[in-house]
């Protein structure tokens, strides 16, 4: 469940917003405000994610899955494209919140869960498979039946979650004062083969931009005649998180050109049936 008002109070009235737009702003606000409490609270030292699209993760990394089987990376995968969340089980800020995100909105894709997986790896060793387990069945609603089979929650005693997040860009530093880690979070999308084919952020996406960045990275082996299309004439915003049809843009200076042109014609025309 996303959160909610947080002191439990009704919202002021004011303009009903869409229920998926409301769900995009919901998402930006509770991303400002995590990233204005880490910019304040650890500054001194703050954990980083550099991610670089082409890197390779380690597919011989051996996890944890919910039933306590060992898998590498390699065997979690399968031959499949992959949406990919480093985080912990336990933690009380964003993991839970963009697991719930992503679910809800790879539901609402043209794919079939059976084509792609979803994985969330922890980087706390002291995590279980039960941790994973029980974080498994917080989002069993919003993903729905069909789509939670794509899910793998995944652990590591030896740290392999760790050492993953470390390829992928990420830094993260564990607090024992407070018994949390600071880390960033972001969905990122891997081939089939364990490539880093696109990052997005969290809470900033679309259904429409997990479905492409899935796409992307099977190489057009999954989505639609119009996904390939859009892939051919669009480009993906890393400022907004998204992908934004490029041609659109150039459509709409021609347009505008256009418009221009006849405007001009017609006053020239005018002026002259006026001599």
């Amino acid at each position: 469940m996303r959160p909610a008002h947080g002191d439990g109070s009704p919202c002021a009235a004011g303009p009903e917003l869409p229920t998926a737009a409301w769900g995009r702003a919901m998402r930006s606000l509770l991303a400002a405000l995590c990233l204005f409490v880490a910019g304040t609270a650890f500054a001194a030292e703050r954990p980083s994610f550099d991610p670089k699209l082409g890197v390779q993760l380690s597919l011989e990394r051996e996890l944890v899955d919910t039933s306590g089987r060992k898998l590498t990376l390699g065997e979690t995968l399968g031959g499949r494209p992959a949406l990919v969340i480093f985080g912990y089980d336990k933690c009380p800020n964003l993991c839970g919140v963009t697991q719930q995100a992503v679910a809800s909105d790879l539901k609402k894709t043209s794919l079939r869960p059976a084509d792609y997986r979803a994985l969330f790896i922890s980087i706390d060793p002291d995590e279980t498979s039960a941790d994973a387990a029980a974080a498994r069945d917080d989002i069993a609603s919003a993903a729905g039946p069909a789509g939670l089979s794509a899910w793998r929650f995944l652990t590591s005693s030896e740290s392999a979650g760790a050492a993953l997040a470390n390829e992928a860009g990420i830094t993260f530093d564990r607090r024992k004062d407070i018994d949390q880690f600071v880390h960033p979070i972001a969905v990122i999308a891997l081939t089939p083969s364990g490539r880093i084919s696109q990052v997005l952020p969290a809470l900033t996406f679309t259904p429409r931009d997990l479905e492409l960045a899935l796409v992307e990275a099977s190489a057009n082996k999954l989505g639609s005649i119009a996904d390939h299309i859009f892939l051919l004439c669009a480009g993906f915003d890393s400022s907004k998180g998204q992908y934004t049809p490029a041609i659109w843009a150039a459509l709409k200076v021609a347009g505008l050109a256009t418009v221009l042109g006849l405007g001009a014609t017609v006053l020239w025309q005018m002026r002259g049936r006026a001599r």
